[in-house]
């Protein structure tokens, strides 16, 4: 997740002032009254369902950690499993052939080496990736002429540092963690650096009477990788890398049955998109620079070769909160193809269900995986919004985030209480449960999208809120209760919705209760210790009879959460970092 402008084209503003033009005479003269005056669309009871997937007061580790460890690899996001995190966040892009896999920037250029390994240019050994593709009888699959017309192919399509133009074998060459030690000396690790970076052997192949020479085999780097969606899956399921005495991981490739008889012009003309698993008459759109024709060794939840269990995993099963980027990054088909990947392993509640009374936690363990709520979408597009609830159809929890620009990109005023519920109103239309808006305070220093009457007006229109992203303990408690109240002692005009009344626990640093309003449902975090320490301490974890702000006269139990929180450095330690 990151900070986004939105910018419309013609069809996004129409969209928009369809809807808002019915809330014109809601511009009233003060934010705090025009929240209260203003109408809000309240979720539907069939989207309240899926809402109520979600446990209250979740602790979403963004990208793993952006502060422990390096973001988005293996190492942040099994720290952020032991530590007690109920999900793992990721920010979703698409290699060249189709592989979905984490990064936030647009580029690769701040969280691996690309530019060392590969410069500006097509990796000038991505003739021999294709030479690597190897018939049963040991011959070169794919022919030198048919090779050569295809790489110049890739240079008309390149983008350099951009995952669409790279192959996944040829990211596995890059080192993925010695950036943060470069970045961040105080909190790096020599474990996190990779001992080499990922090379070609040119060596001799024997296939019965055939010897070949100076055959090509991709080595790939010993360190942090840029992770696949399934990698994250697996991080979450209690398992890790499965890595050969080197330390490199084991996954091999090949060519995918349906392109066995084709050359690479015929695959880079066939441009052939996804296809929802369980429904073929919803299929994606892709440009023909994608070349999906390789087939990695990932598995399913059948059985993977690519992961063994982690013999450091301490129980924890956090869900996976995975984001959609800006349209132009990616291929029109990437909704589909996470439909698909989430069908193989299990984790797509669409095709198969959990059972509706599986607990978050268990016996002081996260359970979230393992329950209806272990998938969250999110988007900042609204391109990307539309495309997933033609695929998802609002059957899994979707999240909304709100970036407020200062560039006067659009024509809305969303910053008003008649913007704001617009937007509220736009999510929920295609599909969303969950509003994520950002929140100001340092280091980020982001624009203030969820004061006190927005906060209300999420509550009103009965959605989630989940706000990011958090660093420090002074944020946490500001939205939790130490915005404008101060403890109760200062009432204010949204306390009917947001007040809480929170009882003491076994770990409460109070011992009566307490009535505040609190300002979100959940949250995105860089720093898990901190947030889980805050949230059990002051009695939104580990409580039996925590107030139900969607169901008046319920009460939500998470008493069976982990009680405790370790120290961050022993757990990087204990992982082996």
């Amino acid at each position: 997740m990151t900070k986004q402008i939105f910018r419309l084209g013609l069809v996004g503003i129409a969209l928009l002032s369809a809807f808002t033009s019915c809330s014109d005479e809601q511009q009233f003269t003060n934010v705090n009254t025009d929240a209260k005056r203003t109408d809000v669309q309240h979720i539907s009871d069939e989207m309240a369902k899926v809402r109520d997937y979600v446990p209250l007061y979740a602790c979403v580790a963004h990208r793993g950690s952006t502060y422990w460890a390096p973001e988005e690899t293996e190492a942040a996001w099994r720290w952020a499993r032991n530590m007690g995190a109920d999900y793992l966040e990721s920010d979703m892009q698409v290699t060249k052939d189709g592989v979905v896999l984490a990064n936030h920037d647009e580029n690769l250029k701040r969280t691996t080496n690309v530019e060392t390994v590969f410069s500006d240019d097509v990796p000038t050994t991505r003739k021999d990736f294709y030479r690597s593709f190897r018939n049963a009888d040991g011959s070169q699959h794919f022919s030198e002429d048919d090779i050569a017309a295809q790489y110049d192919r890739d240079v008309a399509d390149f983008r350099a540092n951009y995952t669409m133009s790279y192959y996944y074998a040829e990211l596995l060459m890059l080192d993925a963690g010695k950036w943060f030690n470069d970045d961040t000396p105080e909190q790096g690790r020599p474990s996190f650096a990779a001992g080499h970076n990922g090379y070609y052997a040119y060596e001799t192949l024997r296939k019965g009477d055939n010897v070949y020479e100076n055959v090509p085999t991709i080595h790939y780097s010993n360190g942090l990788y840029v992770s696949a969606l399934q990698d994250q899956i697996n991080y979450a399921m209690g398992n890790k890398l499965n890595r050969d005495k080197d330390g490199a991981r084991v996954l091999t490739y090949k060519i995918k049955d349906e392109y066995k008889n084709m050359t690479l012009e015929e695959i880079y003309k066939a441009s052939k998109a996804a296809v929802k698993c369980d429904d073929p008459s919803v299929v994606g759109n892709k440009a023909s620079k994608y070349m999906d024709f390789v087939e990695y060794s990932f598995g399913d939840k059948s059985g993977s070769t690519a992961y063994v269990a982690d013999d450091k995993d301490n129980g924890n099963r956090p869900g996976i909160y995975p984001e959609f980027k800006e349209s132009w990054l990616n291929p029109k088909d990437i909704e589909i193809r996470v439909y698909n990947i989430l069908d193989e392993w299990g984790w797509n509640i669409i095709t198969k269900k959990e059972a509706e009374s599986a607990p978050f936690y268990v016996n002081g363990h996260v359970n979230v995986g393992n329950t209806n709520g272990k998938v969250i979408l999110q988007t900042f597009s609204f391109d990307a919004l539309n495309r997933a609830y033609n695929v998802f159809k609002g059957q899994i929890p979707m999240c909304y985030l709100l970036w407020l620009s200062d560039g006067g990109s659009t024509d809305l005023n969303y910053d008003t209480p008649a913007g704001y519920a617009s937007f509220i109103k736009y999510a929920q239309d295609h599909g969303a449960h969950i509003i994520g808006p950002s929140v100001e305070g340092a280091p980020n220093n982001y624009p203030e999208m969820n004061a006190p009457w927005m906060a209300y007006m999420i509550r009103k229109s009965g959605m989630i809120n989940h706000p990011y992203s958090f660093d420090s303990y002074a944020q946490t408690a500001k939205y939790m209760g130490y915005y404008v109240n101060y403890w109760g002692e200062n009432a204010t005009q949204f306390d009917d919705l947001l007040n809480v009344t929170v009882e003491p626990t076994a770990y409460t640093t109070f011992t009566t209760a307490q009535t505040h309003p609190v300002y979100m449902d959940g949250f995105f975090t860089n720093h898990s210790e901190m947030s889980l320490r805050y949230m059990i301490e002051n009695g939104f974890r580990c409580s039996a009879k925590l107030v139900n702000p969607f169901h008046a006269g319920q009460l939500y139990d998470n008493s069976q959460a982990p009680h405790t929180v370790p120290d961050a450095v022993d757990v990087l330690k204990h992982l082996g970092y």
